[in-house]
């Protein structure tokens, strides 16, 4: 199956704040609730070493990512801090995922943008589930302003089949009928648009089956890296790993500087 680059709603401007919210709430619950991020937790530390930089900027954050269970599970190793930034942020979820972090994540309320990212903020650059919102030259213009800035640059996808992602996608709604009221800090408006009026399911119903036709397999990736101007002055490492109890892997780029080991 090759790469469709579809539209997804929730990047849509008209998309109402609520039902987006919603969707991005979904996927942060998710991530956390069966920790399968977790599995990258090896390849973060090893690369926040090299680097000698224990500092985490995360692009792209959405809902707040997997990190309330993946913060923890690095901190085993040593010592770490998150940062959330977003070019639309979510600060209630930002708080939320903040507050329940034991100060190991921050985040910054203003728009910050992954293919320019301000030199100051140092640190391991990570993006979790959203690479495939981004057409080929703005992905590839990701990477390229990592490689310019001298930053370390994980990206991963929650899936490393594009079909067998769309079946997963396809139980998601009855996953969401069945978890939704789990799903902290409670809202009713959720619950209305889940229950009542089954907006965000839908959403994430339609959004998910695109963001598997979207996701970039690590063919793609090597192709993508192999057009950065001065690539050669980083190591990188691309793959998937499976992911315990699930039909499906992860999809990842690890890209760090040569000559930065700490």
């Amino acid at each position: 199956m090759r790469r469709l680059h579809l539209l997804e709603i929730e990047d849509q401007p008209w998309c109402p704040r609520a039902i987006r919210d919603g969707g991005t709430d979904w996927l942060h619950f998710l991530a956390n609730t069966l920790e399968g991020f977790n599995v990258i937790a090896g390849k973060l530390r090893e690369a926040m070493r090299r680097v000698g930089n224990d500092r985490i900027v995360d692009l792209c954050s959405g809902g707040g990512g997997p990190w309330l269970t993946l913060a923890p599970l690095l901190a085993q190793s040593g010592r770490v801090t998150v940062q959330l930034t977003d070019f639309y942020p979510n600060r209630a979820a930002y708080e939320r995922v903040s507050a329940g972090a034991a100060g190991r994540v921050t985040y910054v309320s203003e728009p910050v943008d992954a293919m320019d990212v301000p030199s100051g903020f140092d640190g391991v650059r990570t993006m979790f589930n959203a690479f495939h919102h981004f057409r080929p030259d703005d992905a590839r213009a990701i990477l390229a302003d990592a490689v310019t800035k001298r930053r370390a640059i994980i990206i991963v996808e929650g899936a490393d089949h594009r079909l067998l992602g769309v079946v997963f996608i396809l139980a998601m709604p009855l996953m969401m009928l069945a978890l939704t009221p789990l799903i902290r800090p409670f809202r009713w408006s959720r619950l209305a648009l889940t229950y009542v009026l089954p907006a965000i399911p839908l959403l994430c119903l339609f959004d998910g089956i695109v963001s598997m036709m979207r996701i970039y397999n690590p063919d793609e990736l090597r192709e993508m890296v192999a057009r950065i101007p001065d690539q050669q002055s980083f190591e990188w490492d691309i793959g998937t790993l499976p992911v315990q109890g699930s039909p499906i892997g992860l999809t990842y780029l690890v890209g760090v500087p040569r000559g930065r080991a700490g």
